[in-house]
């Protein structure tokens, strides 16, 4: 019968959405599914939303024909919030705009915008939105409005439901409200007037019960997402104001936000941070509770066993676990509108620490410095990655939040504490927002056995008890109730809370089709079940916690999988494997080993071939997991099995200088086609066998040959001499033929060279180099390895044992040759690097007002040089514009060739970001720059041309 009304459901949409709308392959599904929380449930349809139309399409249809949905934002709930096994509705990316309103004091946002990009716009008004929860840089504005995240530094007064200004609804009977507009509100309560009247008896019932009325005062002093917001009940009088407050926090299952509209928060420039231990978590609790009398941004408390899990960070004192057991520390930050305020706030806090002197251990005082300040705050962020990347292999990392009364605080993080030991969980920590009372402890799960579900039952059950039976505190302060939490809403609310939430659920989504089991569970076990299993796969992800922090880099989201969705497909895989073996009987491995077939298939594309493996997600993974090494591991595998593979890859790393050669003719060759056929014709002449082959495609970017290098340049002989290696890019792809500039990047790095004072020496023989990163990318291993020595055996020899610095136009091959040569005595730079550090103090470079696109590659970023690449653009040129929402273009060596797909993906809202008035693109990879071209409609170029334009030797 469900699949009955699944079908009639799609069928119904169909005709709304686009082909690609609708997502039903298992691979998909099952990747798509995931979530950060430790459930898992397979969703049997995925369905892609772009808009307010095709939102309020999906769930007009879901009403009609009584299919439950589940609205997806990024994924990074914690509770099982954002799982189904129904229809899995996920927000497209392109669902993003903003408007900002009232000079910045207030923000219009659509639902898929990420919470970091709407701090990005409004940084020039020294604005901010109020939440800032710790996954901002990846998650979306919905999910943070619907979970009514908080943060470090948002407190209770910061969150979505204080900071709210309005919202555009759709509600289960796809009815629309815009709260903003006075006549769709007048319009809704005129055709609702009846379901109106019956929230308003269920608001003056509440406020009628005193004791109800009572609890809802107390629970909300703390920071609470426990179950729907009955505050809303009793702060509002205006049904408009108590629907919109009722939905912040609802998780989805009380209708869906198309937009919502924030009052901005100032975001205070002068800021202080220090950072405090102690010896006693008593003490410390008591200068928490003296700390919430004054003006502090924020105080982060870590336990002793926190403390011990970022021990090894640099600015950490070196005895931490010399320790006594009941160690504490407190990261605190003071903001200011100005100097003179924070120095004063500075010196009236430090006193009151000083009052704490006998217990204090260790003490890291206040500083401005923000690189400083960077290294304290990663040490409270560094917390709960640390726990996961040492559990043990098979478990999962569970973070829970609660929130006591700052005069209950020490006594809940030392029953926190007792509970640990009585269940033997030895590698939980605590730590959290101090000024809230809002602690968050994270320890290690295993679901595999009975035994493991059971101390878990047991364990979450005298959490509960604890929490809001002993303590008087919120069960859930920030991460939303979802399906872990759900059977305990009661015990938190009491029966009469419970059934006004009931009644809440009942009255705006009367046939439970909107996330159906979350928040409203009838099922006492359901923290307990659909759990998530996390099997051994393989040791460069099986550290993995699936907290999707890497999504937002990926240049593949959206068009295959991201780096989360790939491992947990990948572990699928593992666990089929497994369930195969043990199988007994004909017909459960016949549909085991289906599933595994399927996977199998799919994931060639889908996991290996569609991923740049540029390992930009590394940066991003809270346990530093690069899985485009692990995608490359399993390129290495399939390559050994393939006897023609290894043979061209042995005759390509011999005869490198043939290859070039080769891909100089071919580009030839296309160029002489496109002038007698036209560039259209040629397109479509290489459309089939691309199609078919996995042939290059041509466009119109297309770059044409560059001459071998003259390497007998005339040059002055000077002082100071370096090494320069072109890239293999910058040797076979010539300028872009509708830049201004076609010189060879060899002659602009003499040029610029010789007016800064430099000899350049390039290698002999350079066609016949190569860092070895093409073979690499692909997984042949050993022609990566010969090449990389080869090459670094010449960089000795021309650098004088290191005596000259080595420079490579391209950031990708520098990446690679600095990782190669990390036992060598060789200085290596990327260009724009080394132009920061050697060439600028030597040059006269005369700013030009012409605006100029930037694209700071992968490498600069995994080389930490992002800055130097920055800062070269900008003594360029007084307007340097960095594309928001764009990391890696995803153009990967070849994969712009033979996988256009992926590069125009990551691309794809490149070229509305370019001003009218901009024709100068600029970046420090030739075959980046390709892409860049093809997908932004202007000239992209090194930025060494840019430099050279402007610059002229200092007299």
């Amino acid at each position: 019968m469900a699949l009955t009304r699944l079908h009639a459901f799609k069928q119904y949409i169909t005709p709304f959405l686009p082909e690609s709308a609708l997502i039903e392959d298992y691979s998909r599904r099952y990747a798509y599914g995931t979530d950060a929380s430790f459930y898992r449930l397979i969703p049997e349809l995925v369905v892609l939303v772009s808009n307010q139309k095709q939102a309020k399409q999906v769930i007009s249809a879901a009403n009609q024909h009584n299919v439950p949905i589940t609205f997806r934002a990024a994924g990074t709930s914690l509770s099982g919030q954002a799982i189904t096994d129904s229809v899995l509705v996920l927000l497209c990316d392109s669902w993003s705009n903003f408007e900002i309103l009232d000079n910045a004091d207030a923000i219009r946002l659509q639902p898929a915008i990420i919470g970091a990009r709407v701090n990005q716009v409004l940084a020039p008004y020294g604005k901010k939105i109020g939440p800032d929860p710790a996954s901002i840089n990846s998650c979306k504005i919905a999910g943070m409005a619907a979970n009514n995240s908080s943060g470090m530094c948002c407190g209770v007064a910061q969150n979505s439901y204080h900071t709210l200004k309005d919202m555009t609804l759709i509600f289960a009977d796809g009815t629309e409200l815009n709260t903003a507009d006075e006549h769709s509100c007048q319009r809704f309560l005129s055709t609702h007037s009846d379901w109106v009247n019956e929230l308003m008896n269920l608001v003056a019932s509440v406020k009628q019960n005193s004791a109800l009325s009572e609890l809802i005062t107390h629970k909300y002093r703390l920071k609470n997402t426990t179950g729907y917001g009955l505050n809303a009940l009793l702060d509002f009088s205006d049904p408009i104001d108590i629907i919109k407050h009722v939905i912040i926090g609802s998780e989805g299952t009380l209708a869906f936000i198309a937009d919502i509209t924030y009052h901005t928060v100032i975001e205070h420039s002068h800021k202080h941070t220090g950072f405090f231990i102690f010896d006693d978590i008593n003490k410390v609790c008591e200068l928490v509770q003296r700390l919430s009398e004054l003006d502090v941004a924020a105080v982060e408390l870590l336990d002793k066993r926190a403390l011990m899990s970022v021990a090894e960070h640099a600015i950490m004192p070196k005895n931490v676990a010399d320790y006594p057991e009941h160690a504490a520390a407190l990261l605190i930050e003071l903001r200011a509108e100005d100097a003179h305020t924070l120095n004063e706030l500075t010196h009236t806090t430090q006193q009151l620490i000083n009052e704490f002197s006998e217990s204090a251990l260790a003490t890291i005082a206040f500083s401005a410095d923000s690189v400083h300040n960077a290294a304290l705050w990663n040490i409270r962020k560094g917390t709960f990655p640390a726990v996961g990347a040492v559990r043990e292999t098979g478990t999962t990392v569970i973070i829970e939040d609660v929130a006591f009364a700052l005069d209950k605080l020490a006594l809940g993080v030392n029953a926190l504490h007792q509970l640990f030991i009585k269940y033997g969980y030895d590698e939980a920590i605590i730590f959290g927002h101090a000024l809230a009372g809002n602690l968050h402890f994270v320890f290690t799960q295993a679901f595999d056995t009975k035994q493991q579900v059971t101390r878990y039952e047991q364990f979450m059950a005298d959490v509960a008890n604890l929490v809001a039976v002993e303590l008087k505190g919120s069960l859930k302060a920030e991460h939303g109730t979802g399906r872990n939490m759900a059977p305990f809403v009661a015990t938190e609310w009491g029966d009469d809370g419970f059934a006004v939430m009931v009644k809440l659920k009942q009255l705006f989504d009367p046939k439970n089709i909107l996330n159906p089991g979350v928040i409203i569970n009838a099922d006492k076990n359901a923290h307990t079940q659909h759990l998530k299993t996390m099997p051994k796969s393989d040791d460069i992800i099986d550290t993995c916690i699936e907290c999707g922090f890497c999504e937002v880099v990926c240049p593949s989201k959206g068009l295959t999988l991201t780096p989360r969705q790939r491992i947990t497909l990948w572990r699928h895989r593992t666990e089929l494997h497994s369930a195969l073996q043990a199988a007994d009987d004909l017909k459960t491995k016949q549909q085991l080993n289906q599933k595994l077939t399927v996977i199998e298939n799919d994931f060639k594309y889908l996991g290996i071939d569609s991923c740049a493996a540029t390992g930009l997600c590394g940066l991003k993974c809270p346990v530093g997991i690069n899985t485009g090494e692990f995608i490359k591991s399993l390129r290495a595998e399939k390559a050994a099995t393939n006897k023609l593979t290894r043979s061209l890859a042995a005759f390509a790393s011999k005869h490198f200088s043939v290859m070039a050669g080769g891909a100089r003719l071919g580009l030839n060759v296309m160029q002489v086609l496109e002038k007698a056929i036209g560039t259209n014709n040629l397109v479509s002449l290489t459309k089939p066998a691309h199609r078919l082959l996995g042939t290059p495609l041509y466009f119109s970017a297309w770059p044409r040959a560059e001459q071998p290098i003259n390497c007998h340049v005339k040059q002055k002989p000077q002082h100071k001499k370096m090494v320069y290696v072109p890239s293999c890019a910058g040797r076979v792809f010539a300028a872009d033929k509708g830049s201004d500039d076609t010189r060879s990047l060899v002659e602009v790095m003499h040029s610029l060279a010789a007016k800064a004072g430099f000899e350049v020496i390039i290698p002999k023989q350079p066609d016949s180099l190569c860092c070895g990163m093409p073979f690499a990318s692909k997984g042949l291993n050993k022609e990566f390895k010969n090449k990389s020595e080869q090459l670094l055996t010449e960089l000795i020899d021309c650098s004088n044992n290191g005596e000259y610095p080595i420079v490579f136009d391209a950031s990708p091959c520098a990446l690679t040759t600095l990782n190669a040569a990390k036992n060598t005595q060789l200085t290596i730079f990327e260009s724009a690097d080394f132009a920061t550090e050697q060439l600028l103090a030597h040059l006269q470079v005369t700013q030009t007002s012409e605006p100029i696109m930037l694209h700071v590659t992968c490498s600069s970023k995994r080389l930490g040089k992002e800055q130097s690449l920055v800062t070269l653009a900008k003594a360029c040129s007084s307007e340097v514009i960095i594309p928001a929402d764009i990391e890696c273009c995803g153009f990967a060596g070849d994969k712009g060739f033979n996988l256009p797909k992926l590069n125009a993906n990551a691309l794809k809202t490149l070229k509305q970001q370019v001003p009218k008035n901009c024709n100068r693109g600029v970046s420090n990879s030739r075959s980046c720059e390709i892409g860049l071209t093809e997908h932004s409609g202007i000239s992209y170029q090194s930025i060494l041309y840019l430099l050279d334009k402007q610059s002229s030797t200092v007299n």
